[in-house]
């Protein structure tokens, strides 16, 4: 529980070394899509879940937040979708 509340105060960053890692990885990974695609998606999964936990402690967890959080996830899931397979 600790541990979540310091990593709380980094919230950019984590969210961005994890969005370069997965980059990278999407950029080694050319020539097949749905290996691509399966990457992306975790990375989108990552996502909804930090926002979740942020907005747990931040005290802000309302459910139009979170509408809008799945309601995003799902729209880039389906643009990668259009993209890459």
């Amino acid at each position: 529980m600790e541990l979540v509340l310091r990593l709380h105060k980094h919230n950019f960053l984590i969210i961005a070394v994890a969005a370069f890692s997965a980059f990278i990885l999407v950029f080694k990974l050319q020539g097949t899509p749905a290996i691509q695609y399966f990457v992306l998606a975790l990375l989108i999964c990552f996502y909804l879940a930090w926002a979740i936990i942020y907005h747990f402690f931040d005290k802000s967890l309302k459910l139009e937040i979170m509408i809008e959080y799945i309601l995003t996830a799902l729209l880039a899931l389906v643009i990668l979708y259009g993209v890459l397979l």
